[in-house]
Parts: structure tokens; sequence; C-alpha cells
């Protein structure tokens, strides 16, 4: 099973409900297939055996990741908060590919042989405009999936693989097919290079709930989509979750929708946990662990 199956079985059986972005001018689940469809058509004439993203937060990162697996090539973010040098030896290591980037962020990058440079901007052009011919899910299912790779902090990173088999399987055993309300939004402020952020647009998908991205965090900006989008899950690190705190505290803000904030990424000090407790006594905290591996 390939991941873009995931969010096939969606989009047949919950077209019109809303899929990414904000309540007023969201995509619905069947237009971000349709996207995503013509995002890969458009993707296969760039050449390259890889998709790799540079970039922030948005509807553009989840259109990738299926068109990706619609063409069976690895999806591979890489982090954008690397020095230049530090990004470019990793986007060398990708070719062939072709390389999804900010607009902003393209002069950072080298020419590197073998990588195809397209703007954030152009693919989503393209993703969108219907004269661009669909490619429809693979017959065979294709063997990796995701290229994450590690932090680096002990040598040079390491490209973990995730396969298909691997993410849909996990997915299947912890979600259940359409199993969030329809007005439930799934709030996702960590980068698209984080597990955390792959998994998060997959099991948002499978699980029918709307995904709202949060381009770069900062504790205000958090606050406001939460509260603005009625948003009821979150995941945060617990340095996020200190400063959004300090944010309630001094607007009075209570996220009335918030259901479910799961936290991980590090060691979660004793008072900040007791005071989002205190905080917000409606919401239900959990404890998440994920490796890139």
């Amino acid at each position: 099973m390939h991941t873009a199956l995931l969010l096939d079985m969606v989009a047949d059986a919950a077209p019109d409900r809303l899929a990414l972005g904000r309540r007023a001018d969201g995509l619905t689940f069947a237009e971000t297939r349709a996207r995503a469809r013509r995002g890969a058509g458009w993707l296969a004439g760039q050449g390259g055996a890889t998709v790799t993203f540079v970039g922030l937060n948005g509807p553009a990162l989840p259109v990738a990741i299926f068109a990706a697996g619609l063409l069976g090539k690895p999806f591979a973010p890489l982090n954008y908060r690397l020095p230049d040098a530090d990004l470019n030896r990793l986007l060398a290591r990708t070719s062939p590919s072709v390389a999804i980037v900010d607009d902003d962020m393209a002069h950072r990058l080298k020419p590197v042989d073998g990588v195809t440079v397209v703007t954030r901007s152009a693919f989503e052009a393209a993703a969108a405009d219907p004269a661009n011919a669909d490619v429809e899910p693979p017959r065979a299912d294709p063997d990796i999936a995701v290229l994450l790779f590690t932090s680096g902090t002990t040598g040079e990173p390491k490209a973990a693989i995730l396969r298909h088999a691997n993410l849909t399987s996990y997915v299947i055993s912890t979600v259940e097919f359409l199993g969030s309300e329809e007005d439930e939004a799934a709030l996702v402020s960590v980068p698209p290079y984080h597990i955390a952020g792959i998994s998060a647009v997959l099991t948002g998908v499978y699980g029918g709930r709307r995904i709202v991205h949060l381009q770069a965090f900062t504790p205000e900006t958090w606050v406001e989509a939460a509260a603005c989008e009625a948003i009821t899950h979150a995941m945060v690190v617990p340095t996020m979750l200190g400063r959004i705190l300090d944010v309630l505290e001094k607007t009075g803000e209570v996220l009335p929708a918030m259901k479910a904030l799961s936290y991980g990424g590090g060691r979660m000090p004793l008072p900040v946990i007791e005071r989002a407790l205190n905080l917000l006594p409606h919401v239900d905290f959990v404890n998440a662990y994920g490796l890139t591996e």
C-alpha cells in the first residue's frame, strides 16, 4: 500500500470535507487529491528520481508529499535552517532530484548537477492548473516514501528511509478511518523536515481532520491561529508549550475548541505541564515520541 492511497480513500468517501487550510477558503479532500495528481503530472516532466522540499509549512507540503507518492519517488524535506553550505551539501546528496523551494529561499541554493530547482509558486500554480494532466495512482506499490535526514549532531546527517509499507501500516493501525468529526482541525507548527510534520499530514488526512499549517512558530501566532480556526488538536515541543502558556496567561485566551495537545521532542519540565493542566483543564495532554528513523 502506498501513501497516496490514504488520500484517495478519504477523497472518495468524503470529497467535500475540508482537508487543508482555513475554514474560509481551505481545500477539500477532492481538491487536494486533484492538486496532488496534477502536481505529480507536472513534476514528472521535471525529471529526477527524488522530490526534494526546501521550505516552510503550508498546503504545498501535503500536496507535494502525495504527488511524490503518486510518482513512486521518495520525498525528501530538507532543513532550511541549516547554514547555506550544509543545506547545499544535503541537496547534492538527493541528486538526481527535482527540488521544490520557497521562492525567497531559492537564492540560497547553488547549481547542482542532476538537481532541477522549481519554485514553490511554480509548483502550486501547476497543481492548481486544470490543464495539467492528472497522474493516476501507481499500479504496483513503490518502495521508499520519505527520506528524512537526521540532525547530524555527531557527524554528517544520515538519510533515514521510511517506506510506504512502514508509514501506511503505522497510520492504519493507529488512526480510525474518517474517525474525526467534521469540525476538528489540527494545527501543525513543527517543520516539514521533522518526523512529526510528516506523520501529522498522513494521520490527519486518513482520519479526515482538517490540517492548518503555521508557516513559522511564534507563540502569539500559534494562539491566534488556534483561536481563530477553532483548532482541536496540536503537537508542540515543551519549550513551545511554555511560551504558549505565557501568551495565554497574558491574554486570558482559554482555547475552548482545543481537545487534545501532544508534546514531545524533549523533556517536559514538571512546572510547565502543571501550568498547562491548570490553564487548559478541558484539554487532554499526551506525551508523544517518534524517531526520525
